[in-house]
């Protein structure tokens, strides 16, 4: 069983984002994807998909989109710009691996986390499984608990 403080679920934009304040902050994390890196961008979206605001307004910090300031990136632009960004901050991401379940430890802090490619213990699991997902929270946390969970959409 491999022990992480932290393991993040998705290599899409939340994920990337989320290493990258995870690295800045020295926090021992790995990011796991089922897919290729922006797989949702790649395979998921129509052809004819493209950012919702113009490139300056829609960029990671220190690195700009590779088409016009301006323009609005088209959806192999976005994909090729997030696999770009994340070895650009050295992600450590690892593909091809889905999660199958996370379950909290039973008297101890953290959470069991089994893969296809393995088990993890984990003391934090980042659930950054991208957009237009119902929001969901997990069971797993009395609701007496002082416990904040919180979902990007609330």
């Amino acid at each position: 069983m491999k022990r992480i403080n932290t393991l993040v679920i998705g290599a899409g934009q939340g994920g990337i984002a989320t290493s990258e304040h995870l690295r800045r902050n020295d926090i021992e994390h790995v990011v796991l994807e089922r897919g290729r890196i922006a797989e949702r961008w790649r395979s998921e979206r129509w052809d004819s998909l493209v950012a919702n605001g113009p490139a300056w307004h829609d960029r990671f910090p220190g690195m700009e989109f590779e088409c016009d300031d301006n323009a609005f990136a088209d959806k192999d632009s976005v994909a090729r710009y997030f696999e770009n960004y994340a070895t650009m901050i050295e992600a450590p991401i690892e593909t091809g691996i889905t999660v199958e379940a996370v379950k909290p430890h039973i008297g101890r802090a953290g959470f069991h986390v089994q893969t296809t490619a393995g088990e993890f213990d984990a003391q934090n699991v980042v659930s950054a499984t991208g957009p237009f997902q119902k929001p969901s929270y997990p069971k797993i946390v009395p609701s007496t608990a002082d416990i904040v969970q919180m979902h990007s959409t609330a």
